[in-house]
């Protein structure tokens, strides 16, 4: 009879663990499926009160409703750390004419990109210099290098993803151009940190080898 009833125990465990573990399951469905409805439902209001300040999308272009979904979602996309898997610019221009105030935002918005980055490399090596022994000196000269040469991150960066690109006409017969890039924060880094390192090397082979070991 003992040993019945710690079958009977042990069967009622197991069952108990499964059915928790279908309602986590199950839980965590919801909880995505309640995100997305939220995120599509505020991104139909968002893109009503946009259209009605007259912002449009060019031809060819995914319908704006669509593109700020879009942006939403990358904004929320996380990499198996629970890192932000997209590092994310935007900007918005005013030119002469639609192609002069795309250009400008989109390059501010790389910009923007790059200086994020370049802050991330800056904060990683604060970081680490303290659990290295490093000469001072040495230290003190990567982080000025790092911290000085936003522009190699910008040169380097590849593969961006647009996002969001809409615009609207303004008084003047100006165009307002609005954009949203998206890189994939891995690959952005590795490249930055490649960057550093090669340049780096042009001055000090030593110096390129610390920075290339504290990233």
């Amino acid at each position: 009879m003992r040993r019945f009833f710690s079958i009977v125990m042990c069967a009622t465990a197991v069952f108990c663990s499964a059915e928790a573990f279908a309602q986590a399951q199950k839980s965590d469905k919801d909880l995505k499926k309640e995100l997305k409805e939220r995120v599509d439902r505020d991104c139909k209001k968002e893109a009503k009160i946009l259209e009605k300040e007259g912002w449009k999308v060019m031809p060819g272009k995914l319908p704006l409703e669509r593109q700020l979904q879009d942006s939403r979602y990358a904004e929320l996309q996380e990499d198996e750390r629970g890192e932000a898997y997209y590092i994310i610019g935007t900007h918005m221009s005013k030119g002469g004419n639609y192609t002069a105030a795309k250009k400008i935002a989109d390059s501010r918005a790389m910009t923007e990109i790059a200086e994020k980055i370049s802050s991330q490399i800056a904060e990683l090596v604060k970081e680490n210099v303290a659990n290295h022994d490093y000469g001072e000196g040495d230290i003190e000269v990567i982080d000025k290098f790092v911290s000085s040469n936003k522009h190699l991150v910008n040169a380097r960066l590849t593969k961006a993803i647009p996002l969001l690109e809409i615009y609207r006409e303004v008084v003047g017969g100006a165009y307002e151009v609005r954009v949203m890039i998206a890189v994939r924060a891995k690959e952005a880094i590795r490249a930055a940190k490649s960057a550093y390192v090669s340049e780096l090397a042009k001055e000090s082979e030593t110096l390129a080898k610390e920075l290339d070991s504290i990233l």
